[in-house]
């Protein structure tokens, strides 16, 4: 589960940053597979969102085909199985304080390939194969509905999807000669006609399909095939459904020339939302062909190290990977394809300014790298660690100040320049000390343990519910309160606790979920949407909230920008009705906890979306770029 907060040293900008990569790349959406429900995923989403990414999160295949009395043990009937998870999910971080799903998350995938699990050989059997799938699914979906409608979700609401394979479904009812149709078909007859799949749903399932649904699929055929094969039938079937390419990647080919031809294939698609490009990191637990796929592979050098559930990895840092047909990197390739900054490659093995130690040694090894960006790094972490912000429009001065101090001066007399307080930096009268969202979970409960055990003006068995239920916010809520105890004026001093906390303004802990409902006198930043009082569902609510989340996913997201595409999916939304962990050796395992839960596993034949490796450091995010009018970009993690 790299996508929990554990893993921070592989997606956080402390570590080795992944998540910036994907913006630099161009990304706008990460697309997450399984996860352990048991961890908490805020900081992912918080970190996400602040780097301008949604993200699609998945169910693993635990609850279909691996855990003990699973979907198949219960004929592919898997509502028992899925909804306990889903609910896990929502309170470890896809909901918010206030009951409404964190603004980065967008998809919510239900199975990846169910046509080649659940049960296997789906496409290819009796007709069975098929019902028992649908069935799975539309159960699954039911169940996800039911952990929605107890935990009280309100607010705009996300959207799903059930990824299947391009495989052709010779036992589907329709479609059994054309890749990927029959399977969504099948899906689509089982969410309009329950009862013909032995399934009685507890919610209005049809409803929300309409609602609330993107259909997706895999492949690595060619963008020349897209139209023909798929695309002109798919127009036909479903008229006012949107669908997008889960992974997409044809190894070999000119990845300019091929991403630049499906991207005018979204253009001429309104209802194509674009595709998920495989993938980010090379896999080196596999072998052969199936290492042609990522678009970095290790570097030299261990950027950290990551203690990950008992266990101590390496984070390498990454190298391009060549794309000999275009004659670039591949990195370069989709950069250029999807109009990314682009990323600098010198940078990625060096230590990053969010990573090095905030005193004398850490501006030492910056301005060693002899690079301005890399100093205004450090320099915009010192002013975040003084309680400020650089004004906006100030860039300018950042850059000059760091430009300065790259091959003169001293990390004391950079301190004195920053609390000099110039013009272009503004302090925060709102400013405290808070738990750092860059350091893992442990370091922190250690921290929130030793200052519970000296703190005299509070206990900590106060801390309130909506701050005690994450470490994070219950380290807001005491850290701030022990450092005005304390009387403490000097913040890069007093406001440490074992590195395990920063000094920060209300800019800054605003943005992160729940943080000033904790902090004490804490203060919401100005443009976050989170809600000061639990709002209760109502049915207005609920349908308003649909419309919201489809809206987004069509047009602020990219998926589409023309007046058809947002007129289909205003007109869906109104149906709504109320109503793993890794090891040292290649595994499919991919539980935190317990081996064999929460993996992703395909059949032989058919490239693999998640990984574990010999190194933690082994993260792949196949990056999924969302193509359309205005090019969205998103980032498959495997998680």
């Amino acid at each position: 589960d790299w996508f929990c907060n554990e893993a921070v040293p592989l997606w956080g900008r402390s570590g080795r940053g992944d998540l910036r990569v994907m913006k630099q790349l161009g990304a706008n959406m990460v697309r997450l597979y399984g996860n352990n429900p048991e961890n908490d995923h805020t900081n992912f989403l918080d970190e996400a969102l602040e780097q301008g990414i949604s993200v699609s999160a998945g169910m693993s295949d635990f609850p279909y085909t691996q855990m003990w009395g699973n979907c198949i043990s219960t004929d592919m009937n898997c509502f028992t199985q899925v909804k306990p998870l889903y609910a896990q999910n929502l309170r470890n971080g896809f909901l918010r304080p206030d009951g409404t799903y964190h603004p980065a998350l967008k998809y919510m995938n239900i199975l990846n390939e169910a046509d080649l699990k659940v049960p296997p050989g789906a496409d290819t059997g009796g007709p069975e194969g098929p019902i028992g799938m649908a069935r799975a699914l539309i159960s699954a979906f039911d169940a996800m509905l039911d952990a929605e409608a107890e935990a009280g979700v309100t607010g705009p609401l996300i959207n799903f999807t059930a990824t299947f394979s391009y495989a052709i479904c010779s036992a589907c009812s329709t479609f059994s000669g054309m890749p990927a149709l029959g399977q969504m078909a099948q899906l689509d007859d089982a969410m309009h006609h329950p009862e013909n799949y032995g399934y009685t749903p507890k919610h209005d399932i049809t409803a929300a399909y309409k609602a609330r649904f993107t259909h997706s699929f895999n492949t690595q055929n060619p963008a020349t095939d897209l139209q023909h094969q798929f695309l002109d039938h798919y127009i036909a079937r479903f008229p006012s459904t949107p669908v997008y390419i889960g992974e997409y990647h044809r190894a070999g080919a000119n990845q300019v020339d091929d991403l630049g031809t499906i991207m005018s294939v979204a253009e001429q698609n309104p209802l194509f939302l674009g595709i998920s490009f495989f993938q980010y990191q090379v896999a080196y637990w596999k072998a052969g062909s199936e290492r042609e796929f990522g678009m970095f592979a290790f570097g030299s050098s261990s950027l950290t190290s990551m203690e990950y559930f008992g266990k101590t990895f390496d984070v390498y840092c990454l190298e391009p990977q060549p794309d000999g047909a275009s004659g670039m990197v591949m990195p370069s390739a989709l950069s250029t394809a999807y109009g990314g900054t682009g990323v600098n490659y010198s940078a990625l093995c060096l230590r990053s300014p969010e990573a090095v130690a905030l005193d004398a040694s850490g501006f030492s090894e910056i301005a060693a790298q002899h690079s301005v960006p890399q100093m205004a790094g450090f320099v915009e972490r010192l002013i975040h660690r003084m309680g400020a912000t650089v004004s906006p429009g100030a860039e300018g001065s950042l850059h000059s100040l760091a430009q300065v101090f790259v091959d003169n001066g001293s990390f004391e007399d950079l301190a004195s320049e920053v609390a000099s307080r110039p013009s272009w930096i503004d302090f925060d009268a709102h400013a405290n000390c808070v738990a750092d969202r860059g350091v893992p979970p442990s370091t922190v409960q250690q921290a929130v343990d030793q200052v519970c055990s000296q703190a005299t003006s509070f206990s900590c068995e106060d801390i309130p519910e909506q701050c005690a239920g994450n470490i994070y916010r219950s380290a807001d809520y005491v850290f701030s309160r022990y450092y005005k105890e304390m009387g403490a004026t000097k913040p890069l001093v007093d406001c440490s606790f074992q590195g395990a906390a920063v000094y920060a303004s209300s800019e800054v802990y605003g943005r992160w979920t729940g943080s000033w409902q904790c902090v004490d006198e804490g203060v919401m930043a100005p443009d976050t949407q989170e809600s000061r009082t639990t709002l209760g569902p109502s049915t207005e609510q609920a349908t308003t909230g649909a419309a919201t989340a489809i809206v987004m996913s069509t047009t602020s997201l990219g998926f589409a920008s023309s007046s058809t595409a947002a007129s289909t999916a205003t007109m869906n939304s109104s149906a709504l009705s109320t109503g793993a962990s890794t090891t040292d050796e290649p595994t499919w395992h991919f539980s935190t906890m317990q081996p064999g839960r929460h993996s992703d596993m395909k059949p032989g034949g058919h490239f693999l979306e998640r990984s574990a490796s010999r190194s933690m450091a082994l993260l792949w995010l196949p990056l999924a770029v969302m193509l359309s009018h205005t090019l969205l970009l998103a980032t498959e993690l495997g998680m």
